[in-house]
């Protein structure tokens, strides 16, 4: 053999040597992508600076769970729950992760759906001027919220009904949160994580937590919900997002929240954001798959009370949404890793 032609064999050889080695460094699938078998794209909605919310979610896709699983996830976001549901009712897409409240006045409206499991605890926090301590001070005050249909704005129910409060509303995007406190439109901002984080990081002078949690215990927020048909033409795939899920919620109760704060704020794309993930961590319990039965009947009562939906339906709000839940996904994905 010449010295040219073992030249360019010895050439071809490293080209092929590296881009082995770069697939295996940079982004070689895993699961079922690794095995060629096809995957599966879940066209999930969810809200706008809302990443600290899911963790669960966001870390098992980070980690690789859900590729494991042969599912994709096509993210689509929304300015808040009740904007999702009205693509959810034309079966645009898939899943959604949104709160207990939107979700049940679909289902007052005749909305069709099913609830899965649990994702988030907590997620109301109350950001605002320093001067304020309390929901009490602000009585009679102008104070923001996502929208009339959201968790939030029924919290702001909850605590007026509760302590005898009157606030006064003014609807803004959760991405306005500093701004609107800082032209002075609103004292205060009721919204979810890391959204509020954020506003504090932006005004750090002016804004603080009044409070990081909402005013119920262990209070119900978040859950994942699935189209029926697909819960009746592929149950399998909901088992398999769900476990996913689970090995989600196993890591970040396992490791430390720093860790899962770096997944986060990869997720926001932003790495330097890290400080405002940990932060909004401490304003959600993401690690509860199943809903939190006391403050969900809190919760309804009060949007019934403020006539969001009819006081009939929630004489019996465990018969009622029990329409919609449906465990049995979660407890064979649960009973799967088990028997790992």
């Amino acid at each position: 053999m010449n010295h040219a032609k073992f030249g360019f064999l010895r050439t071809v050889l490293a080209m092929l040597l590296a881009s082995f080695l770069a697939g295996l460094t940079f982004g070689a699938p895993t699961g079922a992508a690794a095995q060629g078998k096809p995957m599966t794209t879940v066209k999930l909605a969810d809200e706008t600076g809302s990443e600290v919310d899911y963790a669960a979610v966001w870390v098992a896709e980070a980690l690789g769970y859900y590729a494991d699983e042969g599912i994709k996830i096509d993210r689509r976001t929304y300015a808040n729950g009740p904007a999702g549901l009205l693509d959810f009712a034309n079966q645009s897409i898939d899943a959604e992760m949104a709160a207990i409240v939107p979700f049940m006045q679909f289902a007052a409206r005749g909305g069709d759906f099913k609830l899965v499991m649990s994702v988030t605890k907590g997620n109301a926090a109350l950001v605002g001027k320093k001067e304020y301590t309390s929901y009490k001070q602000l009585d009679g005050k102008n104070v923001g919220s996502p929208g009339v249909g959201t968790i939030h704005d029924a919290v702001l129910g909850y605590a007026e009904q509760s302590q005898g409060l009157k606030f006064h509303r003014v609807f803004g995007k959760i991405s306005d949160i500093a701004i609107m406190i800082e032209k002075g439109e609103v004292e205060a901002f009721i919204g979810w994580e890391p959204a509020s984080a954020q506003a504090i990081a932006q005004s750090p002078n002016m804004l603080h937590y009044i409070a990081q949690m909402p005013p119920i215990n262990n209070a119900e927020s978040l859950e994942l919900i699935f189209q029926t048909k697909i819960a009746k033409e592929n149950p399998d795939l909901i088992v398999r997002f769900v476990r996913a899920t689970l090995r989600g919620i196993d890591y970040i109760k396992n490791n430390p929240k720093e860790k899962t704060a770096e997944l986060i704020a990869k997720k926001m794309n932003d790495p330097k954001a890290v400080p405002v993930a940990l932060t909004a961590l401490g304003s959600v319990d993401v690690t509860q798959p199943r809903m939190d039965m006391p403050s969900t009947r809190i919760l309804l009562q009060t949007i019934a009370k403020q006539g969001k939906i009819p006081a009939d339906l929630v004489k019996d709000v465990d018969g009622w949404v029990g329409k919609y839940v449906d465990y049995s996904f979660l407890e064979k994905a649960e009973a799967s890793l088990k028997n790992k």
